[in-house]
């Protein structure tokens, strides 16, 4: 019996020492884990202080990796800063400099004085407003090289509860740039209320748009900043009802995107372009146009006219229209150099909510005048999912039109047309007001499906190709 009690006691020692062991072990794992998880929050929080931005910090800071870089004199002077970076590929390389704000509704206003940007190098600028760790506005504007530009400026909004405006100058890849003369001061502009701004967009769009029935009962309050918000608070409040309304093209422009709009609108100017395929037949690319400076307009459409005299020269009898790279713009440069081939009138309608129509009448571009009348050459129209707004006013423009097919992908499904509205702080609403009506009466606003629709893994060419077949057996027919 006593050796059986000893077994017994030796036993239990033996299951005791083998817990402790296990609980020994579980604190030495339960310790290694936690000092594992508080080493990733530890690095977390050392990138988090080392990447995002810091309000209560002014002056400069260094952006990216080590780069050659200067930084002199500074931006709150009258002469401004003088800024100068160059990197290697893969690296991202450039200054940040913040300043206090001054407790009062007004604009920062960052000027550039002269830019340089090398071949092939991207500048970021971007300022930007907080309150304490909360942004209130923010503008980006991106420089490709190369590029001179002079007197560039943008404008962040602020309000008493701004603390902070910052400026970020920024270039990732090979190359450099130089920027003189960089300022960063106060305006005194007069600044309008946010929520004044919010309403007057709300006006608007509950008076005009096209899909305004889609927005909730509540849509002017459910959207609405708060009543200190700024002009930028209100105008990401005014693109979330934008959204809302479903239409895939309603969309803002804030003021310092209007004041350089020329400049972009001469940086992606295309003409249309003119080839022959085979003996018979035209094609012309026409390619999207945007803006409205007259003399870009007016070289636009005689571009377009200049091909369809170049292939009246040639002997075509039948004309290809791509549009396939047509992503929109301003519709009426792009009928007016089509006109000799659409000419019969009207070539479509612009309808609104209530029903009511707008015909379109288009006046020949210059030159085309002396074109042959065209309006019965068989013309056939390639499109794909990038021909958008008034890219698909081009193609509705063709639908109903007599010996006319068309070829390719369903358009991107932006047949409306857009009315700009300027809000009071110079913001551009541009709202979709109307839907696009073509020959045969047909509303469109969705995708616009083509007479022949290119398979899944059919290449561009094979739409070209079917649309060339297409052509020729039109000119053969007695």
């Amino acid at each position: 019996m006593a050796d059986a009690k000893d077994g017994m006691v030796a036993q239990m020692q033996t299951q005791n020492d083998s817990n402790k062991h296990r609980d020994h072990r579980g604190r030495w794992i339960l310790l290694v884990v936690a000092s594992l998880v508080a080493l990733i929050l530890l690095l977390a929080m050392a990138v988090f202080l080392s990447t995002v931005p810091k309000p209560w910090r002014v002056g400069i800071r260094d952006i990216g990796t080590t780069c050659t870089q200067s930084f002199g004199g500074s931006p709150e002077s009258q002469a401004g800063a003088s800024i100068k970076v160059s990197t290697d590929l893969a690296k991202t390389c450039g200054y940040a400099y913040a300043v206090r704000t001054e407790g009062r509704n007004t604009q920062y206003l960052l000027t550039l004085a002269d830019t340089e940007v090398d071949a092939g190098s991207t500048v970021l600028v971007t300022l930007t407003s907080y309150d304490g760790w909360r942004r209130q506005d923010r503008v980006r504007r991106s420089i490709q090289g190369p590029a001179r530009l002079h007197s560039t400026q943008m404008a962040a909004d602020v309000s008493p509860r701004t603390t902070l405006v910052e400026v970020v100058t920024s270039m990732r890849g090979g190359g450099g740039y130089a920027m003189r003369g960089v300022t960063l001061h106060p305006s005194a502009k007069a600044v309008p209320s946010g929520v004044d701004l919010y309403r007057e967009a709300a006006d608007v769009v509950a008076g005009h748009a096209l899909q305004a029935s889609n927005l909730p009962s509540d849509f002017r309050a459910r959207w609405q900043p708060a009543g200190d918000a700024t002009p930028g608070e209100a105008r990401r409040a005014i693109k979330d009802l934008l959204k809302a309304l479903g239409d895939g093209h309603s969309f803002l422009m804030a003021p310092d995107r209007l004041v350089s709009a020329r400049s972009r609108e001469q940086a992606t100017f295309q003409s249309a372009r003119f080839k022959l395929l085979g003996n018979d037949v035209g094609y012309v690319e026409v390619p999207g146009f945007r803006g409205s400076d007259p003399v870009l307009k007016r070289r636009y459409s005689t571009s377009v006219a200049q091909a369809l005299h170049a292939g009246s020269r040639a002997g075509v009898r039948a004309w290809v229209v791509d549009l396939r790279g047509n992503t929109g713009g301003n519709m009426w440069p792009m009928l007016a150099g089509l006109e000799p081939l659409l000419r019969d009138q009207p070539i479509g309608w612009s309808q609104q909510r209530d029903g009511r129509r707008r015909a379109w009448h288009v006046e020949a571009a210059e030159g085309a005048g002396t074109l042959p009348d065209l309006a019965r050459m068989p013309v056939a129209v390639l499109t794909s999912e990038r021909t958008a707004s008034a890219g698909e006013a081009v193609v509705v423009a063709f639908r109903g039109r007599p010996h006319t097919r068309s070829f390719g992908a369903p358009t991107a499904g932006l047949a409306t047309g857009n009315t700009g509205y300027r809000l009071q702080d110079g913001t551009m609403l541009h709202l979709t007001t109307t839907s696009f009506v073509d020959r045969l009466q047909i509303v469109h606003g969705g995708p616009i499906q083509p007479d022949e629709r290119a398979g899944f893994l059919t290449t561009p060419n094979a739409s070209e190709a079917k649309a060339v077949r297409w052509l020729e057996a039109q000119i053969t027919v007695p």
